[in-house]
């Protein structure tokens, strides 16, 4: 934490220090981060709540890879009927794959018809496979 928002050839310094994100002076000292945070739990890292915001008591916590992915400066949120979820959450709660709802959220009116329009049966889902049949009908490369 401290090296990546401080150090310049540490990796990743770009996205912390070359940010302006900051470490605040009371955990440079690791027995006030510890008594601030705890011991850190099994399974959890240390994640920034205001992805944009310091490293500080108040804007950190312990969070689990998957909540850690979805708090970063490249997911999409979506708010549909007062509910907030990034685009792969949505798409599993309507049994959508996640590359489908990103095209129809880029491509259609509304999110509301986005999320709820049912899959279309027979669609294929493996994006691989749909390449796959796109190049042998001479579309692809």
């Amino acid at each position: 934490m401290i090296r990546r928002c401080t150090k310049p050839k540490t990796a990743f310094f770009e996205r912390y220090g070359g940010r302006g994100i900051t470490v605040c002076d009371r955990w440079y000292l690791f027995e006030n981060f510890l008594a601030d945070m705890g011991e850190k739990p099994v399974g959890l890292t240390l994640d920034r709540i205001n992805n944009s915001g310091d490293y500080e008591p108040g804007n950190c916590r312990w969070a689990t890879w998957q909540e850690q992915n979805r708090n970063n400066s490249h997911t999409r949120l979506i708010t549909y009927n007062g509910v907030t979820l990034c685009v792969k959450e949505w798409a599993q709660r309507n049994g959508l794959h996640p590359a489908v709802l990103r095209h129809r959220l880029n491509n259609w009116d509304s999110v509301e018809q986005a999320i709820t329009a049912p899959k279309r049966q027979g669609a294929r889902m493996d994006l691989k496979a749909q390449k796959k049949v796109t190049t042998i009908k001479g579309r692809g490369k």
